[in-house]
């Protein structure tokens, strides 16, 4: 699939929703223009309207969640590189974060790559930490928490005119 070639963008999109409606965990995928704002407001924008953040604590204890897109600037602080992109963005899609199941990794593939591809070489990619993919060194798997969830999985990617927002979300 080239997600250059007219239609085949669209059809991505098909893929991206009949993917995310069939997983066993929650999942958003958003593929945009690129109209110059940063990674957190990005992402802001793909999870606000799903009421995955919430703009006003409601509750009595420390809230998880970020307030608003400036909060989340700092909780996109891992820069991926685009060579690892695919890798990230298959296990983003393909990985229930709760039960630690990673059977659908292979078969998210198939969509991580022309999503990687459409952003192109020079893409900026960032993520919240490591709850979907490895760390370098070792296997403590940390994050900094994107949605109001209990566990959550962020990449997100700006490049070639497009922007891809990619978050899975899980509660145990």
């Amino acid at each position: 699939m080239n997600p250059h070639l007219p239609g085949e963008l669209e059809a991505l999109r098909e893929l991206l929703a009949d993917w995310t409606s069939h997983q066993n965990f929650d999942m958003v995928v958003a593929i945009g223009e690129d109209r110059g704002h940063d990674h957190a407001r990005l992402c802001w924008e793909a999870l606000e309207p799903r009421g995955l953040v919430s703009a006003v604590c409601r509750c009595r204890s420390r809230c998880r969640g970020p307030h608003g897109a400036r909060q989340l600037q700092d909780r996109l602080g891992v820069r991926v590189p685009v060579a690892e992109a695919a890798d990230w963005m298959a296990l983003t899609l393909g990985q229930s974060l709760v039960f630690s199941s990673l059977g659908a990794v292979r078969e998210a593939r198939v969509l991580a790559e022309p999503l990687v591809e459409l952003l192109g070489p020079d893409a900026d990619w960032r993520a919240n930490g490591y709850a979907a993919h490895p760390p370098p060194y070792g296997h403590n798997v940390s994050w900094s928490p994107v949605t109001i969830w209990t566990f959550d999985a962020a990449l997100v990617g700006i490049g070639g005119g497009r922007t891809v927002v990619a978050v899975a979300t899980g509660e145990d």
